[in-house]
């Protein structure tokens, strides 16, 4: 089988797979991964940040993979604290109450690329990059795809990891459909005054949603989703001014901060493919599904999908093709509520904090702070984000 996309979903696929003894190909664009600075000082934090839930921290150690990425870049969560427009509205959720260790842990993306890349470089499987696929044939008993060096590939399944814009998925006519929030994600890393405790913050208002993730040592990743026009006028101010602005945002809970990398930014939109499967193809990742950062759960879905694909793969019968279709519909039903579940949330969640009628927001606030009282709602929430 083959696996489209190099990055962290692709990459723990073509790993995952070949954990089940499958042959496996692994295929993509890029050169490689950039390589990490060993310094954790200074201006060298990635500002692709990613919260990984403790069931796919746990899965990636299985694979061997967890074992690589630098302790010290990685802080776990102990706490959560999310707070409404409206001084009264609070939900706090703490691991403690849930009888856990951790809510999830804040790692760079490249370092979780760089410790793929070491366990995928002691594997079997075929690492194929610096090349791009220039077309994908669909037969009765297998696909065929034509390199940019002229090489053809054939396979059994083909597995689409290749990201939101998925040339794979265009490939097989398979259809999306999209809810543009008409939002910016503004991401950048921030040097704070006073120590985080290990705690995340999030902050609802007419501004848009505002997190606080919680880096080692004094120092935060943040993620700002709001409107457009609102996203790109905070990329045009200068590294005080929006340090003074993200600090005023987040009501000086940390102090002064102090900006270490630029920030960047990104449009948000939801996005669902038709199907996930056709015979001889798979989707995973953001190939499938896009969904808002509020939740922070995107490469966590992803994942989840790699384990149920590679759990349906695995249980096949003894002469049952990997690229059959009825064997890959039960990987797409295995993954339905799951996704749904997620999509209706943060779609959910974004549309009833950006609405700005009064009642709206009495209703929210109050929401928040009534959540916030109910232990048994809130072990649930947790538990549905540790997943």
């Amino acid at each position: 089988m083959l696996v489209v996309g190099g990055g962290l979903v692709g990459m723990s696929c073509a790993l995952a797979l070949s954990r089940q003894g499958m042959s496996v190909g692994l295929l993509e664009s890029r050169s490689g991964p950039e390589t990490p600075q060993s310094s954790i000082s200074g201006q060298d934090w990635d500002s692709r940040i990613y919260a990984i839930s403790p069931s796919n921290a746990e899965w990636l150690s299985s694979l061997g993979v967890w074992q690589h990425v630098d302790a010290g870049r990685v802080c776990p969560i102990a706490q959560m604290q999310i707070f409404g427009d409206a001084d009264s509205s609070h939900l706090k959720f703490d691991a403690s109450e849930a009888y856990i260790d951790q809510l999830g842990f804040i790692v760079e993306s490249r370092q979780l690329e760089q410790a793929l890349l070491a366990e995928l470089s002691k594997s079997d499987v075929s690492l194929m990059s610096g090349v791009a696929a220039r077309s994908a044939v669909f037969s009765e008993n297998h696909a065929e795809m034509h390199l940019s060096d002229q090489c053809r590939l054939e396979a059994r399944l083909l597995v689409a990891a290749d990201g939101a814009s998925s040339w794979l998925r265009n490939q097989a006519d398979i259809a999306i459909s999209t809810h543009d929030y008409h939002q910016m994600g503004v991401v950048a890393n921030f040097e704070t005054e006073l120590p985080h405790d290990n705690v995340a913050y999030q902050w609802f208002s007419d501004d848009g949603i505002l997190a606080w993730l919680p880096l080692p040592g004094n120092r935060i990743s943040m993620v700002w989703s709001a409107h457009e026009q609102f996203a790109k006028s905070m990329l045009e101010l200068q590294a005080e001014s929006l340090s003074e602005k993200v600090g005023r945002q987040g009501g000086m809970t940390l102090g002064a901060l102090k900006l270490l990398t630029g920030a960047r930014a990104f449009p948000l939109r939801q996005q669902t493919a038709a199907t996930l499967v056709k015979p001889m193809l798979a989707l995973v990742g953001d190939a499938a599904h896009t969904v808002h950062p509020l939740a922070g759960q995107g490469v966590n879905l992803g994942f989840r999908d790699v384990k149920v694909l590679a759990e349906t793969l695995c249980a096949r019968g003894q002469h049952q093709s990997c690229g059959d279709h009825m064997l890959l519909r039960r990987y797409e039903r295995a993954r339905k509520l799951d996704l749904l579940e997620m999509q209706c949330v943060t779609k959910g969640l974004s549309g009833l904090f950006s609405h700005s009628g009064v009642f709206v927001r009495k209703l929210r606030n109050w929401g928040l702070s009534l959540t916030d009282r109910q232990a048994r709602v809130k072990k649930y929430l947790m538990n549905q984000a540790i997943r």
